[in-house]
């Protein structure tokens, strides 16, 4: 009786497992729309109408949130546990980029790793000079940070196995700059 009831419990996952996820909300399409839109135009140099305004930041940080929250099985985004996240920070100097993958971390509610140096000659972190590239990976815990030698500025998220989304402003979570001043000692 026990094993049959095991191999019914077992049926039922696997049918569970098998079945078609439901199509997402109006709500969640809507703001994969908004994200993709976004990242298009910031491409292109042209999101200023996203981000000119503590609205258009605050429909991005909404969106955000929602899709991270949300699995989506039409955008790569399972919402595996732990989620399966890729970031990329890149900032004018360390310390900036060192705050903005914190903050991130946090709002996204995904371990904060402090960034091994891989600046050849740099000391420290703090020593690092010029623009940086931070790279986090949530599902193998990497995180580093290297010398940059771009123009852009900002962060982008990869969900899943989903596209590339950004560059979001460094920081969309905390724009007052209210948060303490992240460590830079490794």
């Amino acid at each position: 009786a026990a094993a049959a009831a095991a191999a019914a419990g077992a049926a039922v996952k696997a049918a569970a497992a098998a079945a078609p996820a439901p199509p997402p909300s109006p709500e969640l399409t809507a703001a994969w729309k908004l994200l993709k839109e976004f990242t298009r135009m910031e491409i292109k140099g042209t999101a200023q109408q996203h981000l000119g305004s503590a609205s258009g930041r605050a429909k991005l940080k909404d969106a955000l949130m929602l899709v991270y929250s949300q699995p989506c099985a039409e955008e790569a985004w399972g919402c595996e546990s732990p989620p399966d996240v890729l970031m990329g920070v890149v900032a004018s100097d360390s310390r900036l980029g060192v705050r903005a993958l914190r903050d991130w971390c946090q709002a996204l509610d995904l371990p904060y790793l402090p960034p091994e140096n891989r600046v050849p000659g740099a000391a420290s972190i703090a020593a690092v000079q010029g623009a940086v590239y931070l790279k986090y990976n949530s599902t193998t815990q990497l995180c580093y940070i290297s010398l940059y030698q771009g123009r852009d500025r900002g962060v982008l998220l990869q969900l899943g196995q989903g596209e590339l989304l950004g560059h979001f402003p460094l920081g969309l979570f905390d724009e007052a700059m209210s948060n303490p001043e992240p460590s830079l000692a490794q």
